[in-house]
C-alpha cells in the first residue's frame, strides 16, 4: 500500500521545487540570470557529470585489471611450461655424457615457410646469439633438425619431417645403423638397414656415432613398422618421432664446439760430456 504522503510529495512538492528553480532562473536581469544559471551548473550539473565520469572510469579500470590478470595468468602458465621443458632438457643432457657439457641457445618458433609436408621452421635467434649454419636443433623430447639459413636475428630450421633432411641414426638396443629420411607424404623412416638386422617394433632410434652433425645417442623416435624395401635389398623401419614439429613453441640450438688437439714434442736429452744443444719445445695445433 502506497502512503498518501508519498503521493503528495511526488505530485506537488517535487514539481514545485522545479517550478521555483525555473522562476528563479527567469527572474531579474540578464546578468543575474546568467549568474544563477552558472551557480546551478556548478552546484548540480558539474558534480553529477563528474560522478558519471568517475563511474565509467572505474568500470574501465576494473576491465583493465581483469584483462591484466588474465594476461599474467597466461604468461605464468607459459613460463612454467617453458621451465618444465628446460628442466626436462637438462635432465636429458645430464643423462647423456656427450651432451652434458654442450652449450645451447634457447629460441622461440615464430613462423613457418614452405609447404605443409616440406615446411621449415623460423626461430627468433640468429648469428648475434651464436647460431651457425648446420647448428643442430633439439627439444627436450628429441631431435628437431638443423639450421640452414642464419640471419643476424633469426634463422630457418630444416626439420626432420622435411624430405630434404637426412641423418645417420641407429637402434639404441642393437646399434644397427641406418639413414633417417622423410618422404613427400610426411612418413619418416630409417632406411638402408641390412637384411637380417636385429631390430624390432618399439625399439628406440637415436643419433648415430657416424653422424657429423649431432652427438651420438640423442633420441629421435620409436619404430612403429618394419618392411622390406622395394628392391628387397634392405629393410625400412617407419619411425614415429618423439618431437612433434607442428606443435613446437620453443627449441634449443646446440652450439658447435671444435676440438683442438695440442701435441708437444719430447725434449731431447743430451749427455753432459757433449756440447750443449739448445732445443726448444714445439707445439702443433690441429682443428
Amino acid at each position: 500500500m502506497i502512503h498518501p504522503a508519498s503521493n503528495v510529495y511526488k505530485r506537488y512538492i517535487v514539481p514545485g521545487i522545479f517550478l521555483l528553480l525555473a522562476l528563479l532562473l527567469f527572474a531579474g536581469s540578464v546578468e543575474t540570470r546568467l549568474g544563477r544559471a552558472e551557480w546551478l551548473s556548478k552546484a548540480i550539473f558539474l558534480p553529477f557529470k563528474a560522478s558519471v565520469r568517475t563511474f565509467f572510469n572505474l568500470k574501465e579500470l576494473r576491465d583493465d585489471n581483469a584483462r591484466l590478470r588474465n594476461q599474467l595468468v597466461r604468461q605464468a602458465l607459459a613460463q612454467r611450461a617453458l621451465l618444465n621443458q628446460l628442466d626436462s632438457l637438462q635432465s636429458n643432457l645430464s643423462g647423456n655424457l656427450v651432451l652434458k657439457d654442450v652449450p645451447f641457445i634457447m629460441a622461440e618458433v615464430v613462423g613457418y615457410s614452405g609447404q605443409f609436408n616440406d615446411r621449415n621452421l623460423i626461430i627468433d635467434k640468429g648469428s648475434a646469439a651464436g647460431v651457425e649454419v648446420e647448428s643442430p636443433v633439439i627439444t627436450a623430447e628429441g631431435v628437431i633438425g638443423k639450421a640452414i639459413v642464419v640471419n643476424r636475428n633469426n634463422s630457418i630450421i630444416l626439420p626432420l619431417t622435411n624430405s630434404q633432411f637426412q641423418l645417420a641414426v641407429m637402434d639404441e638396443r642393437t646399434k644397427v645403423q641406418g639413414i633417417l629420411q622423410t618422404d613427400l607424404l610426411g612418413a619418416t623412416s630409417m632406411n638402408l638397414i641390412k637384411l637380417g638386422s636385429q631390430i624390432s617394433i618399439g625399439d628406440t632410434i637415436v643419433t648415430s656415432n657416424l653422424s657429423q652433425l649431432f652427438p651420438k645417442g640423442y633420441p629421435v623416435g620409436k619404430i612403429s613398422r618394419i618392411r622390406e624395401s622395394k628392391d628387397n635389398l634392405f629393410l625400412s623401419a617407419q619411425i614415429i618421432p618423439f618431437a612433434q614439429v607442428e606443435n613446437l613453441e620453443h627449441v634449443f640450438v646446440l652450439k658447435k664446439t671444435r676440438v683442438r688437439k695440442v701435441y708437444r714434442a719430447p725434449q731431447l736429452i743430451v749427455p753432459k760430456d757433449t756440447t750443449e744443444i739448445a732445443i726448444e719445445d714445439t707445439t702443433q695445433s690441429v682443428d
